[in-house]
């Protein structure tokens, strides 16, 4: 099944800065925990585009932490091109996993969902 791409960013747009940036983390959140139970050749490339989707309406939306969005993106950039031999080497795949679990992470905190939780 396609995704409606055109729906996710009607959705994704509506929504104010933190929670974009929320949505950006979980999505890398998703990818780490399929990287973890035996990626699917199908869903990861999906997630992957995702990921690039929410990071372009970002970049377009605002110049807070675009340094660190680039970065991201042409890391998922990568793993998208590269996805079929990632998928065929279990040490690369739970690399790209690790690797969205620190980005996951980290944008959660750009985002200050949790500061503002807390308080």
């Amino acid at each position: 099944m396609i995704p409606n791409w055109s729906a996710i960013e009607t959705s994704f747009l509506h929504q104010p800065y933190p929670q974009q940036l929320g949505e950006l983390a979980a999505a890398l959140a998703r990818l780490e925990s399929w990287c973890q139970q035996n990626a699917s050749r199908e869903l990861v490339p999906v997630l992957l585009s995702e990921s690039l989707l929410y990071i372009n309406l970002l970049q377009q939306k605002s110049h807070i932490n675009n340094i660190e969005l680039a970065q991201l993106q042409k890391l998922l950039q990568g793993w998208e091109q590269d996805w079929l031999d990632i998928y065929d080497n279990p040490t690369a795949t739970a690399s790209l996993g690790s690797v969205a679990a620190t980005w996951s992470k980290r944008v959660l905190e750009m985002s200050g969902l949790l500061s503002t939780a807390v308080m």
